[in-house]
């Protein structure tokens, strides 16, 4: 019985979804075969700049891909930095310390829409550059969301 019991529990485990936040582009990719997986990210314009750490230059992102038993168990978001990219600030001077309205309103829109509800649901939450880009994350009528949008309001990706 306790044998049962514990096949259960690790079955249970292994079932459930990865505790990291990853981009929308690559959620699909948890639980995928390792090699598989790795053509994906390239195809989709991440590019594996060390160890299990992959830049997308497109987007700004920088993830960190966990993998057990041959297969990707988490996708963490880092910091450029830590994909040996330079912060915003340090890369260009006059880079914006804030996202621009267009970029807000564009996050809002999408938000909005995403979560299925009426115009001006949306509220900015919190701002962070990630590379010439930004990351908002986003919160309607109190579910969360992540907006990757460039300064003039084209948002790149709208992840629940």
């Amino acid at each position: 019985m306790m044998r049962k019991s514990m096949l259960t529990a690790f079955l249970v485990a292994s079932a459930l979804p990865a505790l990291a936040d990853p981009p929308g582009d690559i959620l699909d990719l948890l639980g995928a075969r390792a090699p598989g997986a790795e053509n994906q990210m390239q195809a989709r314009g991440y590019v594996a700049v060390k160890n299990n750490d992959w830049w997308n230059e497109k987007t700004g992102v920088c993830v960190r891909v966990h993998v057990s038993q041959g297969r990707y168990q988490t996708i963490d978001m880092l910091s450029p930095i830590d994909c040996g990219m330079k912060a915003a600030e340090e890369s260009d001077g006059d880079a914006p310390t804030e996202p621009s309205r267009a970029a807000m309103d564009a996050c809002m829109n999408s938000a909005d829409a995403l979560q299925e509800e009426e115009t001006g649901s949306s509220v900015v939450k919190h701002a962070k550059r990630s590379g010439k880009n930004w990351v908002l994350t986003m919160s309607t009528l109190g579910r969360a969301s992540h907006c990757t949008v460039t300064q003039a309001g084209e948002v790149i990706t709208m992840d629940p």
